[in-house]
């Protein structure tokens, strides 16, 4: 064989074998590719077939959406409907927000708070605080000073006339909105309920009702 063909047909053996080797080299490529993938698959499998069910989300039921003083009358807004694992529900708790528009909170909501049966009324209510508090009529005679007070707090009531003291750290329940208030055709209520002792209820009937110039009663908020 003439020394140039032999040297062509070198370099086609050659090239055959470069081939033979890149044909060989990418099937251990995809075989070792197909093994990791269907490990990989099996793994899954296995931890998916050994993994509990996601919990279950819970019934809905009705929170807090802000924080919400004593005696606050609530309004749809008021209120959102939250998922609450079940075995975390309490007893009496309210779902509908149709049923608390215009009910009154019985004691002091955190955000988040579940609404419960104990924690509303349809009117002003003792619930929650000492038994031996009962609800008075507190009137004010100052607008401006009626307008910053709000249910939950604490006041001192002091006579106008001589600016003696008439009861001390006196809840405000709930503000009494007047007839005229109501229809718009008045001031902002000058009302409250007041949660007092018997005794202080007393002192307090006797202090605002003297309808006197220059006489009746005023606060001042406590911390």
């Amino acid at each position: 064989m003439p020394l140039r063909a032999s040297i062509r047909a070198a370099r086609e053996r050659g090239r055959r074998g470069a081939a033979d080797r890149r044909a060989v080299w990418r099937r251990g490529v995809l075989r070792k590719g197909v093994a990791a993938g269907l490990a990989a698959a099996a793994v899954y499998a296995g931890t998916s077939a050994l993994a509990p069910d996601p919990p279950e989300p819970g019934p809905i039921v009705l929170v807090a959406a802000r924080d919400v003083p004593v005696g606050t009358e609530l309004t749809r807004d008021s209120v959102r409907g939250r998922h609450v694992p079940a075995d975390l529900v309490p007893d009496g708790a309210l779902t509908d927000a149709g049923a608390v528009d215009g009910v009154v909170t019985t004691a002091p909501l955190r955000t988040g708070e579940i609404l419960t049966d104990l924690r509303v009324s349809t009117d002003a209510s003792l619930e929650g605080l000492d038994p031996d508090l009962v609800l008075a009529h507190l009137s004010l005679r100052d607008p401006a000073l009626a307008a910053v007070l709000r249910p939950g707090s604490r006041v001192d009531v002091l006579a106008t006339g001589d600016g003696s003291v008439v009861a001390r750290d006196v809840l405000l329940v709930r503000r009494v909105i007047h007839p005229e208030s109501a229809q718009g055709t008045g001031s902002d209520a000058l009302s409250f309920l007041v949660a007092v002792a018997p005794e202080q209820a007393g002192d307090l009937a006797a202090a605002g009702g003297a309808d006197l110039p220059g006489q009746g009663l005023t606060v001042v908020i406590r911390r």
